[in-house]
Formats: structure tokens, sequence, C-alpha cells
């Protein structure tokens, strides 16, 4: 598996973790009225910058452990980690002309479900149904997005584009 397959993988557990958190603090019993529409904005605007704060750590810590795991190969395979690591760690994370072209097909496939998230929400809207629903809806489309294209990512770095 590449190194980008990899990296978007932790990445998407990420986002399911992010979810998760979400979907307890609705479900806690903590979460606002469902017509108080200015705090479920600033809830959202709150798990956003947690989910970036932990996204941040997250690939940080990936990062090191992908570094150990490949110090750990070298060893086993009997060569000296100090002299190939920090070289096949720059050879796996160089980006081409390939891993551009896959990030773009894939964030456009991704932004093409926010933009149906963002539809649907303005028919809840023009259906009479809470302006609270509606941002949710968009809010599910921007994480549903995001997930499909990373998913996307990783089919076409593993099968070829």
């Amino acid at each position: 598996m590449s190194y980008n397959s990899k990296k978007m993988i932790v990445s998407m557990g990420a986002g399911v973790l992010f979810v998760a958190a979400y979907i307890i603090y609705i479900f806690g019993g903590s979460a606002p009225a469902l017509d108080d529409l200015k705090a479920w904005a600033v809830i959202m605007l709150v798990f956003i910058g947690i989910g970036i704060a932990a996204v941040i750590v997250i690939m940080i810590l990936f990062h090191i452990l992908f570094a150990a795991g490949i110090a750990a190969k070298e060893h086993i395979q009997g060569r000296k980690p100090e002299e190939n690591v920090e070289r096949i760690i720059k050879s796996s994370m160089i980006e081409d002309e390939r891993d551009k072209l896959i990030e773009s097909n894939s964030n456009r496939i991704g932004r093409v479900f926010t933009g149906f998230g963002f539809i649907a929400a303005l028919f809840t809207l023009a259906c009479g149904i809470s302006a609270v629903i509606a941002l949710h809806v968009i809010f599910g489309a921007s994480i549903i997005g995001n997930f499909i294209g990373g998913c996307v990512n990783i089919y076409y770095h593993e099968r070829g584009i």
C-alpha cells in the first residue's frame, strides 16, 4: 500500500472519530434546543476547530510511526536504518503529476457530494423544515463528500487512474 493511501486512511479514520464525537455530543443530552440556530452554529464551529487540531496531531503521529516503521523494516532486513530511512521517507513523500491528478479528481468528486448536500439543504428550507436541520444537512454532506473523496483517492492510488 502506498504512502498516500496510508495517509488518506489515517485522515479518514480521524474524520470518523470526529463524526463519532459529534454524534455522541448530539445524543448525549447536552445539545441545545432544535430551534436554536446560533447555538448549533457555535457547536459546529467548535467541533470543526477541534477536528482540525485533532487531524494535525494525528497526522504528526502518523508520520512519526511511519518513520519508525520504515526504520524497523530496514533493521529487520539487516540494513542500517540511519542511512536509508530519510531517503525512503523523502522518496515516498514526493508528489508527482499522477498524485496531483488523483488529488484533483478525488476532490472534485467530493465537492459534487457537498454541492448536492447544499441543494438538499435548500430543499429542506423550501419545505419549511427547521434551519438547524438544513445546517446539519450541509455539515453532513461536507463530511460525506470528504469521506467519498478519500475513498476515491485511495482507489485511484491503489488501482491506478
